[in-house]
């Protein structure tokens, strides 16, 4: 319940506010483990991800918003749990990988950190390690005009068709692959298709009429 009526008031408050546009929705399976991966650029970019997706999907998060026992409180019953940033925290990458083979849907920030300019970071292997140990699809996703956000300037979340990462992780076993080269191939590749997914919404913003706004979601 708790999840459902913070959804609905996000997104009526991201529809008025921020005049949120979700493209490519379409592409998030609608039951299943999958990944979505998204780049960072604001504290809102989990809620209002969060409000773009059409079911429940768990966040995992720097352990530093865990100190507040009120947002540890409230963002665990959102589905939220705590990840150690600057060394490997397994207890959390067997979360993760856990909720993904129950079959829910995970948010993970490959860049490990907020943008400080927008512009996109180089991936973690982190989530490498995740698809691999998980063996779930990823969704890719370009979330724009979140950095230094303004009330009444459009805020657009582009999901990307989803990757299928077994094919490589089937021949990287084959040819004996270290384990940390292919997460951080994995990542790097997730990087490029959210990068693939920036220049389309870009070209589409520069085309005739784009300058004015997408409209509704």
């Amino acid at each position: 319940m708790l999840y459902q009526t913070a959804h609905i008031l996000v997104s009526l408050f991201a529809k008025v506010f921020f005049r949120l546009k979700v493209l490519g929705v379409e592409n998030v399976p609608k039951r299943g483990g999958v990944i979505i991966c998204a780049n960072h650029n604001s504290y809102w970019d989990i809620p209002l991800l969060g409000c773009a997706l059409p079911r429940p999907v768990d966040n995992i998060a720097k352990s530093e918003l865990f100190r507040n026992k009120i947002i540890a409180i409230l963002f665990r019953k959102l589905g939220g749990f705590p990840i150690r940033r600057g060394k490997i925290d397994r207890s959390a990458m067997k979360e993760a990988v856990s909720r993904l083979q129950a079959g829910g849907m995970l948010s993970y920030y490959p860049e490990g950190t907020r943008s400080k300019d927008g512009r996109l970071q180089k991936a973690k292997p982190g989530i490498g390690r995740v698809v691999v140990e998980s063996g779930t699809p990823v969704i890719p996703v370009y979330i724009h005009g979140s950095h230094c956000p303004r009330l009444f300037r459009q805020i657009v979340i582009h999901f990307g068709p989803p990757i299928d990462f077994k094919t490589e992780i089937e021949i990287a076993g084959k040819e004996g692959m270290h384990a940390k080269t292919l997460y951080a191939t994995i990542s790097g590749k997730i990087m490029i298709e959210i990068a693939v997914l920036k220049k389309q919404l870009m070209d589409r913003l520069s085309s005739k009429g784009a300058s004015q706004s997408f409209g509704g979601s």
